[in-house]
């Protein structure tokens, strides 16, 4: 029973962008003989009720990252459903870090062969909040956020040119903060530019912020870029922004499963594209939280 598929497909993400997506998706799969039901959701949807809902085993989503982490939420810790995510966002760092790529089109195409049930892999998420939110990427806070808040206002539909056009808007706005975390019930004062959790270790439209990190592996990774002057910290965050260099004493990684971040209140927490939640929240990792096409 692999050729059904419930495909829900974002009207928002990239301006429009994963309806232009979709209906190509479909054209491939049908054509290929696939029952697919096509689901167009608006942003007053619950993408997570219109996941779980759904009434076949596998679930495509067509969206960008925070699409696809809200239907993953939908799909959680159940081990009858598998999530087929396409790439159909502006940054599509979810489907970079799964080797998915940036092609909905050809992993499309490649849901015609027969070896689907080995490409079907158990995810880390995070669990953001008393609510319980799922992130899967990277929960940033800091001018990592910052600049995903500029990103999200600029009218490029390109992840990359957003980002950076973003990330020199957020420099020139933002100052180190005096983050106070509780990691695994050891709190630590991880004062700076940048602290934050990551999943999978991608932002930004192909910007691998964190090699180390691994959506696979149970744990999760809390980045910390300590306070510098500007004139030190640009060419610092070039590189870590850049996903090039984090080989400074000034950077600092720390494995956790856990994070509760306590102060300062009111900073705003982004991820897999969108705002999740402002400081204090807790984020814990979610091992295996949900199956996923690859």
């Amino acid at each position: 029973m692999h050729n059904h598929l419930h495909l829900l497909v974002s009207s928002m993400s990239a301006r429009g962008k994963a309806l232009e997506v979709g209906k190509e998706v479909v054209r491939i799969l049908r054509g290929a003989g696939w029952d697919v039901t096509v689901q167009v959701t608006r942003s007053s949807d619950s993408i997570p009720a219109a996941a779980q809902n759904a009434d076949t085993r596998l679930v495509g989503a067509v969206g960008g990252d925070g699409y696809i982490a809200a239907v993953a939420q939908g799909l959680a810790e159940d081990p009858d459903r598998v999530m087929v995510p396409f790439p159909g966002g502006r940054g599509n760092d979810l489907c970079r870090s799964l080797g998915i790529g940036t092609d909905s089109l050809t992993h499309a195409k490649t849901l015609t062969q027969p070896d689907l049930e080995n490409r079907i892999r158990a995810i880390d998420g995070m669990w953001i909040g008393s609510k319980r939110q799922l992130a899967l990427g990277v929960v940033s806070l800091g001018i990592d956020a910052t600049a995903n808040r500029f990103a999200n206002q600029s009218r490029f539909r390109s992840g990359p040119l957003a980002y950076s056009w973003g990330a020199i808007a957020a420099f020139t706005q933002s100052h180190p903060n005096e983050f106070v975390v509780d990691v695994d019930g050891v709190v630590c004062d991880l004062p700076g530019w940048v602290c934050s959790i990551s999943n999978s270790g991608w932002i930004g439209g192909g910007i691998n912020i964190l090699p180390t990190s691994d959506p696979y592996d149970g744990v999760l990774e809390v980045l910390q870029v300590a306070p510098t002057s500007k004139a030190r910290a640009l060419p610092l965050l070039a590189k870590v922004l850049g996903g090039r260099n984090l080989d400074s004493p000034l950077v600092q990684v720390i494995s956790a499963r856990e994070v509760h971040f306590m102060a300062p209140t009111g900073i705003v927490a982004m991820a897999d594209g969108d705002m999740v939640a402002k400081v204090p929240f807790t984020v814990r990792v979610a091992p295996q939280v949900v199956r996923v096409v690859i």
